[in-house]
């Protein structure tokens, strides 16, 4: 009997234990600021001439993980929504049959000539480079990602940005819930039954969608 009455009291301990650290969470949540990312280098305005963007396949290490199943569509729909510039997409297949390989990293080793073809292939002014450096798929959910607006001709850089987006921050929390009351998303995630902080693809969206809001204007 004595046992069950400890364990009766533990149980109690526990639940009043995790109830007091929700409620800490919940009010440091509630003096948090949305996310802004600050680590990352925009030019002041587009140049004019800079009208035509080549959009890569996005790069991640384990070319094996379902992330890269969704994310390059996800990338390039929240992209378009920015509108501005035109984007031109190029598949991983097409990289494949033109330069022998799928994805490339801003941080390695491109293909010969690999701004050049590009180029000639679509008449572009420019290259979007997006590497994820960093993924976890379950809660606290986080992506890694470091990006390169690239002039084609030059190699200049027109916007690049290296942040990591931790749902285990408040400041994310925030602003990726922010982000779930958009219309367009609420309507997703009341189809998938999803919450930007359980799915992984509503998650990416906000994390694409931040990123690119970060973008120079014309």
């Amino acid at each position: 009997m004595s046992y069950l009455r400890y364990f009766f009291l533990f149980a109690l301990f526990v639940i009043g234990f995790s109830s007091c650290r929700k409620f800490e969470q919940e009010k440091v949540v509630a003096r948090a600021d949305p996310f802004v990312p600050t680590n990352l280098y925009p030019i002041e305005r587009l140049p004019s001439y800079f009208n035509r963007v080549v959009v890569l396949p996005c790069y991640y290490p384990d070319e094996d993980s379902h992330l890269l199943t969704y994310i390059d569509d996800i990338f390039q729909q929240e992209l378009a929504q920015e509108r501005i510039f035109e984007t031109i997409r190029i598949e991983t297949k097409q990289m494949k049959r033109v330069f022998g390989v799928e994805r490339v990293s801003s941080a390695g080793e491109l293909p010969e000539n690999f701004l050049r073809k590009l180029e000639d292939m679509t008449n572009a002014n420019g290259v979007l480079f997006v590497d994820l450096n960093s993924y976890r798929p379950y809660r606290p959910m986080s992506i890694g990602v470091r990006a390169k607006l690239v002039d084609i001709k030059t190699g200049e850089f027109m916007w690049a940005i290296d942040e990591t987006f931790d749902a285990g921050h408040a400041s994310i929390i925030v602003g990726s819930s922010q982000f779930q009351e958009k219309a367009q998303v609420r309507a997703l995630s009341a189809k998938t039954s999803g919450s930007v902080l359980h799915s992984p693809r509503i998650f990416a969206k906000y994390v694409a969608s931040t990123t690119f809001s970060t973008l120079p204007l014309r």
